[in-house]
């Protein structure tokens, strides 16, 4: 009975212990979690991501998965270690997976937010969307609606057609978020061609995976499309039309419609605003936001509003809903015509009133009140070499006669004169103008073909689009009209006909002005975001000879070498003798409310280049802030020069502020009281109305105990100093040097051709 009892005993036992195991084993079936559904985040995404954020992390790879490796929890886990996700407040996700577990993308892009936002503190990775019309997987280049990336993550390979929400880090794109379900509409492309048949192929480069592939055979035609300078292809199930602008809609990778826009206008166009266009015989066009332009000659070119031409009928505008939607320059004209807006000198502005016009002995008087918005008057002898006479009250020209056609348009503010002229008899007015005629011909030679270089400029870019003109007829331009023609400057314009400069195959710069004191500087004076232009170089205007014993630009930027060569005469610079090339100017008694005045109005003009001195723990510092006392006036000074000596900065000492002023324009407007003289060095004498004669000078002060009296500038030339000294040129004319010679001295490097 005992032993029946201890094995009974036993056999409980037993029994409890299997029950026991069976216990643990299903709440060990129960704690383990199930691996969640979705999208996997690959471990090359996760090393792109860590790398641009600067972030040394090592763990092993595992678990690979078509031709990709997954991240895993555990991996997560190991980063999430070592970067101190805890303290960060980077999520932990431990309720949600098992370290063997796939880790989601969503997940870890709800992490990497947290870690952009410790360790991104310079924001110089950020999300966006983007929609992918061509991809490049040899060059790991692709390409969207506004811009070229380089591709870091393999994923883009397969991504055209598609729109996608991504990381990006300057020019790269790093990985794809998510792609987006949503309908792209490229809108306005140009459609080049269409290919028919089952066997269809795009360009190689298009993505070439499997899928893409598989597309492309599947599709009855083939269409090849530009668009923003992108060369692309699309498989098409349905046949669209070549040579037409195109609306192509795109939805989960795949073209699902084309609109034809093939409606199409063509004439002048006559002008150009930021909404609107206006053709020649079919009157004001609105628009589109989303146009496009399409130089189609050559080579094909997307191009800007900006790059239509202004008085030329080269352009098929297509319309689409009463709106203009792309631009197609067709063709490559004689562009020898040019548009000059006529300036209301008496007015200070473009628009007039009246004025008196005769043509072919008719005379007719027009006034703006009697012509309605949108109105153009057009005058012009039938016999091509007679000119059109102009007449405006209070207007006085040397010459008032026009070639070409004189076109009076009423705008909304009121109504402007543009004249219509061949580009070469434009020029017949302005080299006279800018240069005196009694010159030698190989400078005036020169003169013309900068003028019709910077003339050309305007006339592939207006400068007055709105109203339909390329230039004015003032110095804000080139000065057209200010004096009668003469035959030789029109010799020197003929001469040279078509001839314009060219710097690698653009058409040059060409600054010009009127003397030199023996060197020029560049165009680095006047302070734009640009560099300075490398064939617009610094350096002494001498002969050959002369220069290779003279001191560099750079080092008549120093202080002592530059007051050392403007207080002399150095007989072999080319303008020694020229009135302007040394000058003296007194200004006795500085008044420093005007000093002020003008300082302020400086300011007004540019706050970022008139600045005051603040003390700091680190010593001076200079910040850009409203200007109110300078105090009583102690010291003026040149605290840096440019290239060639060009004064570049100035300290202007009060007792109450200390103000530095930047560039050599400014420099030359505040130090102009307007009032004294300059004295010239053949003794003659003037007195410059608002701005002194150029920024090469050197200062001296006068002191009454500790504050400044006056001040003495001895200086040199006349004008801003860079590019072709006018003088320098008329002097080597006189020595012989031919005008292509002249242009090469002053623009190093460029080709003179038609």
């Amino acid at each position: 009975m005992r032993e029946n009892w201890k094995n009974f005993v036993k056999l409980l036992a037993i029994l409890a212990g299997m029950v026991f195991l069976f216990w643990l084993w299903l709440h060990r079936m129960e704690s383990v979690k199930e691996e969640p559904e979705g999208e996997k985040m690959s471990v090359e995404d996760v090393k792109i991501l860590l790398e641009a954020l600067e972030l040394s992390v090592t763990f092993e790879d595992t678990q690979e998965t078509a031709g990709q490796w997954e991240l895993t929890y555990g991996q997560y886990l190991s980063i999430y270690e070592q970067i101190g996700g805890a303290e960060k407040g980077i999520p932990e996700f431990a309720d949600k997976y098992e370290e063997t577990h796939a880790f989601l993308k969503e997940d870890w892009y709800q992490a990497f937010q947290r870690m952009l936002a410790f360790y991104d503190l310079d924001s110089s990775i950020w999300k966006t969307t983007v929609f992918i019309i061509k991809v490049d997987a040899q060059e790991k280049k692709l390409y969207t609606q506004n811009s070229e990336y380089t591709y870091c993550s393999s994923s883009f390979a397969d991504s055209a057609f598609f729109k996608e929400e991504v990381y990006v880090k300057g020019d790269e794109l790093l990985t794809s978020v998510r792609t987006l379900d949503e309908k792209t509409i490229l809108e306005n492309v140009w459609v080049m061609e269409v290919t028919g048949g089952q066997n269809g192929q795009t360009e190689s480069g298009q993505g070439g995976t499997e899928s893409q592939t598989e597309l492309e055979e599947t599709a009855a035609y083939t269409i090849s499309c530009f668009y923003r300078q992108v060369e692309f292809t699309v498989p098409a199930a349905e046949q669209t039309e070549r040579e037409q602008v195109t609306d192509l809609a795109f939805e989960n990778g795949k073209l699902t419609d084309a609109v034809v826009k093939s409606e199409k206008i063509r004439g002048k166009l006559l002008r150009v605003t930021p909404d609107a266009m206006e053709i020649e015989g079919y009157g004001t066009y609105e628009t589109e936001e989303s146009l496009e332009v399409y130089k189609l000659f050559g080579t094909l070119e997307a191009q800007s509003k900006t790059d239509l031409m202004i008085g030329y009928d080269y352009t098929d505008f297509v319309v689409w809903n009463q709106k203009i939607c792309a631009c197609l320059v067709s063709r490559e004209g004689e562009m020898d015509q040019i548009r000059v807006l006529l300036k209301n000198t008496a007015e200070g502005g473009y628009y007039y009133e009246k004025a008196l016009v005769t043509a072919d002995g008719q005379q007719t008087l027009v006034e703006a009140d009697k012509m309605d918005v949108g109105e153009r008057l057009v005058f012009q002898n039938q016999a091509l070499t007679d000119k059109v006479k102009l007449e405006i009250e209070d207007i006085q020209k040397s010459d008032n006669y026009y070639r070409g056609a004189l076109e009076f348009y009423k705008t909304e503010e009121g109504m402007v004169i543009i004249n219509e002229l061949p580009l070469e008899e434009y020029l017949y007015a302005v080299v006279p103008s800018e240069m005196p005629a009694s010159y030698p011909m190989e400078a005036l030679k020169a003169q013309a073909v900068c003028a019709r270089t910077y003339a050309f400029k305007y006339i592939l870019h207006a400068g007055f689009a709105g109203l339909g003109a390329h230039l004015d007829d003032t110095t804000s331009y080139q000065v057209y009209h200010n004096l009668e023609e003469n035959a030789a400057t029109t010799t020197a314009v003929k001469e040279t006909a078509g001839m314009k400069l060219y710097y690698q195959g653009e058409l040059a710069e060409n600054y010009y002005y009127s003397t030199s004191c023996g060197y020029g500087t560049d165009t680095g004076i006047w302070k734009s975001d640009k560099e300075p232009i490398s064939y617009i170089r610094p350096g002494k205007l001498a002969p050959e000879d002369a220069k290779q014993n003279a001191q560099s630009a750079e080092d008549m930027a120093l202080e002592e070498n530059f007051a050392a060569y403007i207080k002399t005469v150095d007989e072999t610079d080319f303008e020694s003798g020229e009135a302007w090339y040394r000058w003296q100017y007194e200004v006795a008694e500085a008044d420093v409310d005007e000093l002020l005045a003008r300082i302020k109005e400086r300011y007004q003009a540019n706050p970022a280049l008139i600045l005051t001195r603040k003390e700091g723990a680190d010593g001076a510092y200079y910040v850009s802030e409203s200007v109110q006392d300078i105090g009583e006036l102690q010291n003026i000074s040149i605290s840096k020069r440019g290239p060639g000596g060009i004064a570049d900065e100035m300290l202007i000492t009060g007792n109450k502020a200390v103000i530095k002023v930047i560039s050599e324009y400014n420099i030359r407007r505040i130090l102009c009281d307007g009032e004294s003289q300059v004295i010239r060095q053949n003794g003659s004498a003037t007195v410059p109305g608002t701005l002194l004669p150029s920024a090469f000078f050197v200062i001296e002060t006068g002191n009454m105990e500790e504050d400044m009296v006056g001040y003495t500038l001895i200086g040199g030339g006349y004008g801003h100093g860079v590019g072709m000294s006018q003088n320098g040129a008329k002097e080597m004319g006189r020595r012989g040097y031919g005008y292509e010679d002249i242009l090469r001295s002053f623009f190093v490097d460029c080709e003179i051709k038609g």
